[in-house]
């Protein structure tokens, strides 16, 4: 194998069936390879009264596939020094190997297994059976996850990809068969709208040979498409859900935002750093929690997807201070779309947000997940080479009115959930 390209690049290949083959160099001289198969099996196409097939289905395709039942291919992992995750989002889900670079042959080979053939055994779908059924609980009963479903159904409608978190509730959960699992994986895990992401000194030429060597006879070569019905602007308001006897309150405060292919996510995403993406450094941090010393964290996320996206400034704190934490999320995220950032301030965190890239090449796992969000929404090969030239292009007042439309105060909610009753 010949080792070539700069890790912050990718090269795009050939189509098989639609299935886009992606090669992606590791950093220099490193042992390990990655690769990654997205498809479009997220948890917005589960369906109609099956909440939860698409997370099922997404854990149960890297227990046993093809020849290995679950400790067979524990087993088979194991002799070859690997791992397998899998992740899920509304619109995909994500199958990654990984293991040294010397087995990316036979790795790739059983992605694909685990891809094409999962086994659906009886006894792993009971056992994840019982897994969701515990996620579930702790959705309902914990501040947290609690907080997180609560604001996703204050922002988007009945019928939006984003609405839900996929777990279902025990009534769906009990409806899913073995043969909605297979369905599910037939209809969803195509080669059509998906990308196999494969890190590895390899050529190109190689990726593509091996790609069409192991990923062939997907059961459906179109993929599901999504209906993303518009998003009206939600009337501001507080949901509140008591928990007693929990000794941590959570709040949220959020609202729809940019997709990530938007012309105006680069501001928007620095918009968020300044506001609470940055540790130590952001606002949200270094007023709520540092200097007022009102909560156990306080931070800002931003969920950018395909097809649209969210924002949400978060915080923990105790049940007797809620009211002051509520307030002061809610007057930081106003005030960064009314005044926007000082050029000192948004050069600091411009340059620590840059900074993270060259730490992210120096490991093959992080390196590609890199490259694996730059594939999945198809993005120029050179993007990440291009990013701090983006972002040092960004003035104040573009950051400014990033935050003011993708970061809105006014047509945001509150959710507060934690043991909330005794201090109303």
């Amino acid at each position: 194998m010949r080792e070539a390209g700069d890790p912050l690049r990718v090269e795009y290949g050939a189509e098989l069936d639609g299935l886009r083959v992606v090669r992606h160099a590791p950093p220099p001289g490193a042992a390990s390879f990655s690769a990654t198969y997205v498809g479009p099996a997220g948890w917005a196409f589960d369906p109609p009264g099956r909440a939860g097939v698409s997370r099922i289905v997404n854990q149960l395709v890297v227990a046993a596939a093809g020849p290995y039942d679950r400790v067979g291919l524990a087993r088979a992992l194991d002799r070859a020094g690997a791992t397998i995750a899998h992740q899920s989002s509304p619109e995909s889900s994500e199958m990654t190997v990984w293991g040294p670079a010397t087995e990316w042959k036979r790795l790739v080979g059983l992605l694909a297994e685990v891809v094409l053939r999962p086994r659906f055994d009886p006894a792993d779908l009971a056992r994840v059976r019982r897994q969701m059924l515990e996620r579930q609980l702790r959705e309902l009963a914990q501040p947290s996850p609690r907080a997180d479903r609560e604001l996703l159904r204050a922002i988007f409608p009945e019928g939006h990809p984003f609405r839900d978190t996929g777990v279902g509730d025990r009534r769906s959960l009990a409806r899913i068969s073995r043969g909605d699992l297979v369905r599910f994986h037939q209809t969803h895990y195509t080669s059509a709208d998906a990308v196999l992401v494969v890190t590895t000194p390899a050529s190109l030429g190689a990726v593509e040979r091996l790609a069409r060597e192991k990923f062939r006879r997907f059961a459906s070569s179109t993929a599901a498409r999504l209906s993303s019905p518009s998003v009206p602007p939600p009337r501001k308001r507080e949901v509140t859900v008591d928990l007693p006897g929990r000794s941590q309150v959570e709040v949220r405060v959020g609202g729809a935002s940019v997709a990530r292919t938007d012309p105006m996510f680069p501001a928007t995403f620095l918009a968020n750093e300044v506001l609470g993406g940055r540790p130590l450094l952001s606002r949200l941090f270094q007023r709520v929690r540092e200097r007022s010393g009102l909560a156990y964290h306080a931070s800002s996320s931003l969920e950018a997807m395909g097809s649209g996206g969210y924002w949400v400034a978060h915080a923990g704190t105790g049940a007797d201070r809620w009211r002051k934490v509520v307030p002061m999320l809610a007057a930081e995220v106003a005030r960064l779309g009314r005044e926007g950032v000082r050029p000192q301030e948004l050069a600091v965190i411009r340059e620590s947000a840059i900074g993270e890239i060259p730490l992210a090449v120096e490991s093959t796992a992080e390196a590609h997940e890199l490259a694996v969000d730059l594939a999945y929404h198809a993005l120029p090969p050179d993007y990440w080479v291009r990013w701090p030239t983006t972002l040092r292009a960004l003035r104040p007042e573009e950051v400014r009115s990033a935050a003011e439309q993708g970061l809105d105060r006014s047509r945001s909610v509150t959710v507060v959930v934690g043991p909330v009753g005794r201090h109303r």
